[in-house]
């Protein structure tokens, strides 16, 4: 059995909205105009991978307010 990392883990758009404390409703608008993370779609589902949204977030923070 393959061992599971964080970037074979998966994130629903729900699940995404709720870790960042946003509307789910931001995330699809986000998605059409191509902004936010990488996405996979399976299915008709949306599925993010852990290490692209770790990725984004890294590359977002800021140090200081601008």
């Amino acid at each position: 059995r393959a061992k599971m990392t964080s970037s074979s883990k998966f994130l629903t758009d729900t699940q995404l909205a709720e870790r960042w404390q946003m509307h789910r409703k931001s995330l699809i608008r986000w998605r059409g105009q191509g902004q936010g993370p990488p996405f996979i779609k399976i299915n008709g589902k949306i599925l993010y991978k852990m290490a692209d949204v770790e990725d984004y977030e890294q590359a977002n923070t800021q140090a200081t307010v601008s």
